[in-house]
């Protein structure tokens, strides 16, 4: 027996962005020319700030705005990244839950619809960030460390990312995704898209996108999704005890598992 993902796919296709940056126009846009999905973690305040800055390479990096942001993600996951962007090794206990639950608030406000994973900013991390992410309601939180593995997270509350896309190492992750047999295979593919402009990277991306679109086993999915389905996966003890479907492939045969029904 081999667990799979939804619809019978072996593996997972996941990507997703920080910032909520005005580039985010184009790249919404180019995954849904390809029929992907993409979780987007923003930062409300700055957001209603209309914050700017400029990149290392001289460019310009605009938030979009809240008004900008309207209808773009439809068909796309939003998720928490804290209010403010702060360095959150700085901060006391009362001020990292308020980053992280007013934030959720207003981002559930402004796109009319539940906000249920949180992406740290920066690369720190720790026991209190995972801790006060499970009190504001959020059902996982994305690190920053990476993991360069295909094997689905084992904690959603310190989940690394696969591959940052300004990494040397984004192509060949890719490749080796493609010709993985790791059971369940995740492909996550984390970064920002003031990246893709800084960094001449559209066409990678590009490559990469209509490629992953064109694998029949590959199932394209937001954070979420795949969080909600892993949950209820390993719920599974030949009953399953989720409210969704699950999929297996046992003796050659895809096999499509109802709630409540046992294997």
């Amino acid at each position: 027996m081999r667990k799979l993902y939804p619809n019978g796919k072996r593996k997972a296709f996941n990507i997703t962005y920080d910032d909520g940056v005005l580039q985010d126009v184009r790249f919404v846009a180019l995954l849904n020319r390809y029929g992907l999905k993409g979780t987007f973690n923003l930062n409300s305040q700055l957001m209603e700030e209309e914050f700017t800055w400029i990149h290392p390479c001289g460019m310009e990096v605009k938030r979009l705005s809240t008004e900008a942001v309207q209808g773009l993600y439809d068909g796309h996951e939003i998720a928490s990244h804290t209010l403010t962007h702060p360095y959150m090794q700085e901060l006391p206990e009362f001020e990292i839950l308020r980053q992280q639950g007013e934030d959720k608030q207003r981002l559930e406000a402004l796109f009319g619809r539940e906000v249920r994973g949180f992406a740290v900013p920066f690369d720190y991390y720790s026991d209190l960030i995972a801790r006060s992410a499970q009190i504001c309601g959020f059902e996982y939180a994305r690190m920053s460390d990476v993991s360069l593995s295909y094997v689905p997270c084992s904690d959603w509350y310190y989940w690394k990312t696969g591959v940052y896309h300004i990494m040397p190492e984004l192509v060949p992750f890719v490749e080796g995704f493609l010709k993985s047999d790791q059971e369940l295979a995740v492909c996550q593919i984390v970064g920002h898209s003031y990246d893709l402009d800084a960094e001449k990277l559209w066409e990678t991306m590009e490559e990469i996108c209509a490629t992953i679109a064109a694998q029949e086993d590959v199932w394209p999915c937001t954070n979420l999704e795949l969080v909600r389905y892993l949950k209820a996966m390993e719920q599974f003890d030949g009953v399953n005890r989720s409210n969704q479907t699950l999929w297996f492939e046992v003796d050659g045969r895809i096999i499509s598992l109802l709630p409540g029904c046992s294997l």
